[in-house]
């Protein structure tokens, strides 16, 4: 037998590695975690999720039994408890392993479309076999030992470096920062109400497959996989990296009506293959405005920004901007 490990831990609370096993006859993807959400329960549940989005038609590696029958097994590992299981070997490549001048046409991935019909035909299924949230979720913690979602926890740090590095825009980032949490208020009396489903919930690069005429046919790695509000778990994937240099969005006006502009044509991409009632619609507004203004980019915007004044008064400009987004489904 030969095998490749690779380690993507996140220090020993969050530890991960990977090992791909092969025997000639056989190749497996043998994954060893010890964290908060990798648990037998949730693995069932990523197995559900799996053959889930086979019956609709998406190819993904299976989770498989061990030869006592069980999906996950219980180890002591580097001085750890971990959890083990183990999945197919992709028959397909991921967008990450094909040449990158191919994936991008007109500013956008050449399978874009293709990933924001699956993630809506995922959707309209209105799946409920799993009680735990996906990592995209809002207004609860994803990682249980963890007190607010991730989307909180990139406001909290911006607020943080702001009161530090900014104080002389301490009144203008506290008005951004009331409307934030007034919108919050907002939108948690009506979140409870929107339709969910269960979702892969991680379409990067290096998780969707695609064959050699570049077609998406399927999806890897449920491990961030849940339960998920469909609106936002749509509007994640709407919020598409463009091909411009997205680092320099939140300085740039002109990127920022581009980025916007993007959104909507992937709105109306999904609205062909997902119906949004009027819950949804009415949400839609407040959930634009937690979502945007605060997500991982104003973190790191902010983070390569310090001391610059000027750049800072950019990034509170599109903030108020995207807080004043007007949407409609």
């Amino acid at each position: 037998m030969r095998y490749d490990l690779s380690d993507h831990s996140r220090g020993l609370s969050d530890f991960r590695q990977v090992v791909i096993a092969d025997w000639g006859d056989l190749r497996l993807v043998i994954k060893i975690a010890h964290n908060a959400f990798t648990t037998p329960l949730r693995v069932e549940g990523w197995r559900q999720a799996i053959e889930a989005y086979r019956s609709i038609g998406c190819y993904c590696p299976r989770i498989i039994p061990n030869r006592k029958g069980k999906f996950t097994e219980a180890v002591e590992y580097h001085g750890l408890p971990c959890v083990v299981f183990a999945e197919e070997y992709s028959a397909y490549r991921t967008a990450e392993q094909f040449d990158q001048r191919r994936i991008w046409k007109d500013g956008r991935r050449v399978y874009k479309e293709a990933a924001l019909r699956l993630t809506a035909q995922a959707g309209a299924q209105r799946w409920g076999f799993v009680d735990f949230p996906s990592a995209y979720c809002i207004l609860e913690p994803f990682d249980p030992s963890e007190d607010d979602d991730e989307v909180m926890e990139c406001a909290l740090r911006v607020k943080k470096m702001m009161e530090k590095e900014f104080p002389e825009q301490r009144n203008r980032f506290q008005r951004i920062w009331d409307a934030f949490l007034e919108n919050k208020v907002a939108l948690s009396r009506v979140y409870q109400q929107l339709p969910v489903s269960v979702f892969q919930a991680d379409m990067g690069g290096g998780n969707v497959l695609l064959d050699e005429d570049l077609r998406l046919v399927g999806v890897l790695d449920f491990n961030l996989s849940g339960r998920e509000t469909v609106l936002n778990m749509l509007f994640r994937e709407s919020f598409v990296n463009f091909e411009d240099d997205e680092k320099n969005m939140l300085y740039d006006g002109e990127l920022q009506e581009k980025a916007f502009t993007l959104f909507i044509e992937n709105l109306k991409i999904i609205k062909k293959y997902y119906t949004f009632n009027q819950v949804e619609a009415d949400a839609a507004p407040l959930l634009y405005r937690y979502l945007r203004p605060f997500w991982w980019y104003t973190v790191r915007a902010v983070e390569t920004s310090r001391k610059d004044a000027a750049k800072i008064e950019r990034v509170l400009a599109w903030m108020e901007v995207e807080q004043a987004r007007k949407l409609e489904l």
